[in-house]
Formats: structure tokens, sequence, C-alpha cells
């Protein structure tokens, strides 16, 4: 059985993956375009525990921190803010994302994955039906197996094969552009109520804010479907400043534009000698633009799957369960709240106001989507009484209830989609699956 493994991109979930194939004798190679010691993004990050924990990643005690409720509210209104239920004694790891890399990179290494810096990956090998390698700045590389960790616009992905039956490039509305940076914070101005603040922004130029308060500094974030101006950008930091005194204008780190996926994952993310993962697959949450838990624990299934095929084909057949244990266990939520993110453009901020002032939405449904647990469970949790409350307040605006409802029938029609992922695999009913998702999403955009 042969073992040889690229790695294309030092993405989060493919270092994982490799992590647990080279403990396990495979011969692992990552290619990153990136320089040594330079990877990762200026920021600090919340990752849920879980995430690290159903990787089977160990979390040094210092990056774990008590989880810290998130106050929503809505820009430009007098409206109260709605904060997060109390999550109890849950906890996120907080780790400033170039720290993580060196951290998952020395596991790796120790583990026997080799690393190739300053090696720009041009496109995928394809021989006859298979991905066989990738090219590169430093010359052609070939596999068994090509795990696609390039990100969003990866080139080995947007440059497949279309028999191969996986998305290329993500679509309109398919991706959030996104501005973070980190500035000072002015001692003489009042303490902030809440430490952690979103900013939501409907409409045609929907989106999101935040502002994030530490004891030295300033988390602030802009996000839009929208191209991201710098025009843009100043004028939500003086609205921002305006909500925010104590947000000061000296910028410690940070301020680059960054485009995140914020859409249903891949519907095939398979094929003979390729598998993609994280962003290449679009594994983030569709609503939150989170992604970092999702792509350790996809490294995880996707390393089980790749050691159980005996025989070493790596071929769409024996990599299909590692797509199925993914949708099992995350692409089915990930793509229901793909489908409650397209209320984003059409809901109005009177719709928001009505949303949060007449508790449609309450601090307890906000803590229940904070555990990832989806619509479902808020739904489930209702008591009949409060069910009916609901009920009234949705029949008293008329918008309000046309979104909700649409949204509703969105999600019974999507559970009809879904079980055409057929666990046992055929090309035939991976074709199918794949063009009724691909073609379900693409209707309901607005």
């Amino acid at each position: 059985m042969s073992k040889n493994i690229i790695v294309a991109g030092a993405g989060h979930g493919g270092i994982v993956a490799g992590y647990y194939l080279a403990q396990n004798g495979y011969n692992v190679t990552v290619y990153e375009k990136g320089k040594k010691n330079r990877l990762g993004y200026p920021q600090v990050d919340a990752i849920h525990l879980d995430g690290f924990e159903e990787a089977g990643i160990p979390v040094p005690e210092d990056y774990k921190v008590k989880r810290t409720p998130i106050a929503f509210c809505v820009l430009g209104t007098d409206l109260p803010p709605l904060v997060q239920g109390d999550s109890g004694d849950t906890y996120n790891v907080e780790i400033d994302r170039k720290a993580l890399y060196k951290y998952l990179i020395g596991m790796a290494e120790d583990a026997g994955v080799k690393f190739v810096y300053d090696c720009e990956i041009v496109a995928p090998i394809v021989l006859g039906s298979r991905v066989a390698g990738i090219k590169t700045s430093k010359g052609d590389f070939y596999a068994d197996l090509v795990i696609d960790a390039c990100g969003l616009y990866s080139p080995v992905r947007s440059q497949l094969p279309e028999f191969m039956n996986i998305t290329r490039q993500p679509g309109p509305f398919d991706v959030l552009h996104t501005y973070r940076a980190y500035f000072s914070r002015l001692k003489n101005a009042p303490e902030p109520e809440h430490k952690y603040l979103i900013s939501l922004m409907p409409g045609e130029n929907c989106g999101l804010l935040w502002v994030i308060t530490y004891d030295d500094y300033i988390d602030v974030f802009v996000g839009s479907f929208c191209d991201l101006t710098q025009d843009y950008i100043d004028h939500k930091l003086s609205l921002l400043r305006e909500a925010n005194p104590h947000l000061g204008k000296k910028m410690i780190k940070g301020g680059g534009i960054v485009d995140i996926p914020i859409r249903q994952p891949l519907s095939i993310m398979v094929a003979d000698g390729y598998a993609a993962i994280g962003d290449a697959a679009f594994m983030t949450i569709p609503i939150k633009g989170s992604g970092i838990g999702y792509s350790m624990r996809a490294g995880k299934m996707l390393a089980e799957c790749v050691m159980e095929d005996e025989n070493g084909l790596y071929n769409e057949e024996t990599l299909w369960k590692y797509q199925i244990e993914y949708f099992d266990e995350v692409g089915s939520t990930s793509a229901v709240l793909a489908i409650i993110k397209n209320l984003f453009p059409v809901i109005t901020q009177e719709d928001l106001i009505y949303f949060f002032g007449e508790g449609l939405v309450t601090s307890d449904d906000l803590e229940k989507f904070g555990s990832e647990a989806g619509l479902a469970k808020i739904i489930s949790s209702l008591r009949p009484g409060e069910l009916r409350d609901k009920a009234k307040k949705l029949i008293g605006n008329q918008n309000v209830r046309r979104m909700l409802t649409g949204t509703a029938k969105n999600i019974a029609m999507y559970k009809i989609v879904e079980q055409s992922l057929k666990e046992n695999f055929s090309r035939a009913a991976a074709k199918k699956w794949a063009d009724a998702y691909d073609n379900f999403f693409e209707s309901i955009k607005e």
C-alpha cells in the first residue's frame, strides 16, 4: 500500500489530517506559499473548545477562556442590545492565529510531517480521471492523495475537471468581505456595558460589525457582502466610535481585508486522488463565519477515512465516508444556517427592531445558536405557551411572517434534498445529490 500524501496549503484542517496520517506511517508533505513562521493573520480568535476536543487536539490550559456573552444590537437605533444567555461553564480557546499555527505545525512536525514553504501552488495535476499531484512554483509534485487546504480561492479546486462535479468557485452572496484591526482603548472613557458587541446591518449593504473590548486594546471587525472600500470602512469606524467612546483611533495591528466563505459546504468534497478541507470545502458556520473548529474536526475525519482504505485506492468511493461523516456531524446544520443567512439582504432595520423588541428572538435563543445547536433546538425547547405567544407576534408583522414562513419552507425543502445524499457510494447517486443540492441553494438566493 502506497502512503504518499500531499497537503496543498497549510490550512488548519489539512495540518490536522497530516498530523494523524504521519503518526500512522504515512509520508506527508505540506506545500505552502507563505513563509516559515509568518503564517496566520495578526488576530485573536475565540474557537469553541469542542472543536479541539472533537479533533483530538490537546489545548494548553492558558488558552482556555470562559465564554463571554455576546450582545447584539441594531445599528442606528435606541433599541437595547439583546444579550446572549448564560453559557454556564463553557469555554472557548482564545488564541492568536500565529500562535495557533505554530502550535499545530509543531505537533505535525513532531509526528513526521514535512513542510515546504515559499512554494506557490499553481494547479492540480490530473492524469486521466485522477488528481495525481500539484504544479507549483518549485516544480511538479506527485502523490497518491492530494488534500486541498488552499482556502476559499483554491487554485487546485478551481481548476478541477468538470466531470468531477466539484464546485470550482463560490458564487454571489457566498463570500463575506472582512476588515479586522486592533485599535487603542481610551482609558478616560466610560467602561463599556458589553465586552463583546455585534451590530447587525440589514438591507442592501448587509453585513455586521463588532467591537470586542480588552484591557489594553479593542478588536474591531467590519464585514459586508458588498465590496469593501476604504471610504466604506472609514464610515463604519466613525459610527462605531460614536457608539463606543472608548474606541481609539490609533491602530495597533491588522487592518487588512480578507474574504471568507459564508455559505453551505461543498456538495462534493472528494474525487479520485483528491479531498477538499477547510475553506477549500467551505467549512464555515454560515452565519458566524468561523471555520477553524469545523476544519480541525474534518481533519481527523479525513485521516481516519484514509487509514481505513487498506488498499490505498484513495478514490471517490473510498473517500466518500469522509463526506458522509462530515455532513452527518456538521454539514447538515451548516446547510440549514446557510438558508437562514439568506434573510440578510431582505430583512430591514424595522424587521430587526420587531424581532428583538417583540421577543421573537430572546437571549436564550441566541445562546442556543451560540452553542451551534441550531434552529431545531430552539423550536424544540419552546413550551406550548411560548409557541402560541411567538405565533401571535409573528402574525402581527406581514413582512416578518413572510420571511420566516419562506425560510421554514426552504428548510423543509432542503431536508428532502438531503435524503438524496446516500451513504453507499455510486457516481450516479453522487451526481444526483450534487445537482439537487447546488440547484436548491441557487434557487433560494434573493
